[in-house]
């Protein structure tokens, strides 16, 4: 299962969303904090795709010119293990939240 985004991502850009609206009204140049979230919403989406798109490229051929964190790529692949026992635990720990739920209510 993939991750969705969390409140700390979530929180992030409206944080960050309230203090580009700051420095950018300094240059007279005015936006609501909901356009900028939602423009940073999109930019990290497109982003997240690319780095997608660079991890397969520097995969498949080696090249790691112009790697963005390919390290962290390859950290994170040799930990792999360590995150799945993560999701796993969520999960595990969002169903037996639901199923407390579910019995309280009935």
């Amino acid at each position: 299962m993939l991750p969705t985004i969390t409140d700390t991502a979530l929180n992030a850009i409206s944080e960050a969303a309230t203090q580009i609206q700051a420095a950018l009204a300094e240059r007279d140049d005015y936006h609501e904090v909901e356009e900028i979230s939602l423009i940073l919403s999109h930019w990290l989406e497109s982003s997240i795709e690319s780095l997608c798109d660079d991890a397969l490229y520097h995969c498949i051929t080696g090249d790691r010119s112009f790697a963005v964190n390919r390290a962290g790529f390859e950290s994170l692949l040799k930990r792999k293990h360590i995150l799945l026992e993560r999701e796993a635990a969520a999960a595990q720990e969002q169903k037996d939240h639901f199923s407390l739920a579910a019995e309280r209510a009935a």
